[in-house]
């Protein structure tokens, strides 16, 4: 199935209400977000970043749904499967919180996105443990550690009240979904065999490495573009790539591989200084 681009359909009725009591909206004010302020090379910078948060936010409830599918099928306790499941309705709520900062910056821009690739493509023939294992390491070792940890320095510095806001609204789930891949592995690790932490460590460096494009595409551009006058970036939940890169790399080397390593996943030294300075 081809790349189709990026959008979104909201059922209402009773869908709306069963949805709405178990993840209230909250109280925002949208209407304080005024497009006409900004000028437009700001605006289409904010609408980016917002489309790109909103596809993620949608691509984390495929992924959350295939992790608990792993987990139900690899016997894992049921309160943890239980705690995984909740985190789906999270996921559409940000979605939907991403999508309207969106529409009241001007409307989402064009992106593709493969709705058959939403989860990670893994090997044939693994144990539903292997598979469990390998999910819980990508989605909530890697995925959403790294969306929360460079999150958190640019919400803090965000200015607008409402986007701000939508940041802490958000990032108050993501510090219960960070915590899914340290409970998972405090559960599997005596589980894991020697063989399955050194494959494990390979998985790493592969979850890894797409996010090396982010540092590689930021590197070398400038910061706030002169045409933006006094504005500030940082109002609309932007970080300038100055700033972004390194942000980025201090993630992955200081929040996400020490703790696999800790429990025993060895990943290669080389490779990860190779993937970090490339």
């Amino acid at each position: 199935m081809a790349a189709e681009p990026f959008h979104l359909e909201w059922f209402g009725g009773p869908a709306e209400h069963h949805f709405r009591n178990a993840r209230p909206l909250g109280d925002f004010d949208w209407e304080s977000l005024d497009r006409t302020r900004y000028p437009e090379g700001l605006l289409t910078t904010a609408r980016e970043v917002w489309t790109g948060i909103a596809i993620s936010e949608y691509v984390a409830i495929a992924a959350f749904a295939e992790v608990v599918s792993a987990l139900t099928a690899a016997r894992a306790p049921l309160d943890l499967i239980g705690m995984t499941s909740d985190f789906l309705a999270d996921e559409v709520r940000h979605v939907e919180l991403a999508s309207r900062v969106v529409m009241q910056l001007g409307g989402a821009v064009p992106k593709p996105l493969d709705t058959a690739r939403l989860t990670p493509l893994l090997a044939p023939g693994l144990t539903p443990f292997e598979r469990a294992n390998e999910l819980a390491l990508r989605v909530g070792c890697v995925a959403e550690v790294f969306a929360s940890a460079t999150a958190v320095p640019i919400m803090r510095e965000t200015t607008h009240g409402l986007v701000k806001a939508v940041y802490q609204s958000i990032l108050r789930d993501e510090a219960r979904h960070s915590r899914f891949g340290s409970l998972y592995f405090e559960w599997a690790g005596d589980r894991l065999s020697p063989a399955e932490r050194e494959r494990l460590g390979a998985v790493t460096l592969d979850a890894l490495t797409p996010y090396a494009g982010l540092w590689r595409s930021n590197i070398g551009l400038d910061d706030q573009p002169s045409e933006w006058g006094s504005f500030d970036a940082h109002e609309l939940g932007w970080i300038e790539p100055s700033r972004y890169v390194p942000l980025a790399k201090s993630v992955v080397s200081e929040q996400i591989v020490p703790p696999l390593r800790a429990i025993g996943i060895a990943i290669d030294a080389a490779e990860l200084e190779v993937l970090l300075t490339s």
